[in-house]
């Protein structure tokens, strides 16, 4: 259950960034203006509030289900 929160609340923040309303099967080339700045700017905000994505997997960033992913891992 918390999970479930947990995932809300991390989409919430990526289609805070993106402007745009994302679900989980979304991916960085069919979210207009998601490129790798707005990845960084994704990640930035995801920290902030107190959601990790270890250094290593930022580039592999590519999708919500990857950020999804390695915040479960990482957090």
């Amino acid at each position: 259950m918390e999970n479930e929160g947990r995932g809300a609340r991390i989409l919430k923040i990526v289609s805070g960034v993106l402007g745009a309303s994302v679900s989980e099967e979304s991916v960085a080339k069919s979210v207009a203006g998601w490129d790798s700045l707005k990845t960084l700017q994704i990640i930035m905000a995801l920290d902030e509030a107190g959601y990790e994505i270890p250094l290593e997997r930022i580039a592999e960033v590519k999708s919500v289900r990857d950020i999804l992913t390695f915040v479960k891992k990482g957090g």
